[in-house]
Parts: C-alpha cells; sequence; structure tokens
C-alpha cells in the first residue's frame, strides 16, 4: 500500500474506534457525527469520505463474518456436529456482545427493513449472509455421514438462526441481563440435541 492508503485505513479506523466508544458510552441517539469525529481527532470531511451517515458506522462495525466463522468450525474435524454447533452459536453471541449493546440495538433498528450490505465480494442481507453461514455446517455434517441426507437444511439454518437471534435480542431488552453467549450450552442441549438426533446416521 502506499503511504496515503495506509493514512486512509487508519483514519477510517480511527472513526470506527471513536464511534465505537461513543455509542457505548453515550447511546446512538446521544452521539452526532460531531462528536465521533472530535473523539477521532479527524475532519468532518474524512468522516463523509468514508461513510455517508452515522447509520452507516453502526453497520461497519456489525459486518462481524459469521461464515469466516463457519468455515472455521467446518474444519473442525474432531468435533461432533452438536460440538461444531455450540462453538458457532457460542462465537456469534460473543461476538456481538463484543461490539456493546448500544451498537447492536441500533444495528437491528438499522436491520428491521433490510438492506443489501457488500459482504465479502456481493450484494446480500446480513441475515441470508447468516443463514447461508448456519447452512454450510449443516451441508458439512452430511457430507461426513453424521446426519442423514433427508435432514431439512433449510428449516433447521432458519430456526438455529431464529434462537440466536432471539438470545441476541434478548440481551438487548433485557439491558443485558440475559446474555446469549452464556445460553448456547444449554439451546444446544435442550433444543437442538433432540432435533439432531432425529436425523443422525
Amino acid at each position: 500500500m502506499t503511504s496515503r492508503q495506509v493514512r486512509a485505513v487508519e483514519t477510517r479506523k480511527k472513526i470506527l474506534n471513536a464511534a465505537k466508544v461513543l455509542i457505548a458510552e453515550k447511546g446512538f441517539e446521544n452521539t452526532s457525527i460531531d462528536d465521533i469525529v472530535k473523539e477521532a481527532g479527524v475532519s468532518i470531511g474524512s468522516f463523509y469520505t468514508y461513510f455517508k451517515k452515522k447509520e452507516d458506522v453502526v453497520e461497519e462495525l456489525n459486518k462481524t463474518d459469521f461464515y469466516r466463522l463457519a468455515e472455521i468450525v467446518n474444519g473442525m474435524k474432531d468435533k461432533d456436529i452438536l460440538d461444531r454447533l455450540r462453538y458457532y452459536c457460542g462465537h456469534f453471541l460473543g461476538d456481538i456482545e463484543e461490539t456493546g449493546i448500544e451498537i447492536c440495538r441500533q444495528w437491528v433498528r438499522n436491520n428491521l427493513s433490510p438492506n443489501n450490505m457488500l459482504l465479502g465480494w456481493e450484494e446480500i442481507t446480513k441475515y441470508r449472509y447468516d443463514y447461508r453461514a448456519v447452512q454450510s455446517i449443516l451441508e458439512e455434517a452430511v457430507k461426513r455421514g453424521e446426519l442423514k441426507s433427508n435432514v431439512p437444511i433449510d428449516d433447521f439454518a432458519l430456526f438455529i438462526n431464529a434462537q440466536l437471534y432471539g438470545l441476541m435480542i434478548a440481551w438487548c431488552m433485557t439491558d443485558s441481563e440475559v446474555k446469549g453467549s452464556e445460553k448456547t450450552d444449554a439451546l444446544c442441549e435442550t433444543v437442538f440435541k433432540a432435533a439432531i438426533e432425529t436425523y443422525r446416521l
């Protein structure tokens, strides 16, 4: 990279880090673009070079690549499908919690009317991207001969994602009293295990 490109990457990172700190402290509504650029030590023009609006910063902060997490899970040769799902679910929720509850709340608001985002190299909704990540884990289990070929992958992927998003919403609505990442063992044992056993080979 040229020195100009390096500076651009650093400026963008400063804006994102400043926004993350301020939104966590003050909430999304109480954080202005002026606050963000002041905290980041950059100009207002720099902000608009990389982002059109404050909501775009939240989208960027929440672009956790769960398909990459699914690839890591699918590479685990020594773990059973239930253990792989447990790992995926725990890290899915843990990564979201790490970004902070205020950022998560705003991300939920932004995505109730989903728009395509650039994820990887394609324009896709965040939900569809996460759904495909879970699909890939179930497809891998079929390939390994852990699950029957008639397992309803699409439905399972929908239900697994619904449970994960539900725990994320519960975390937001209870002001972090319900911490989803601490509930994934119970989720796998009480919900996923029985469903998976039906389709075991």
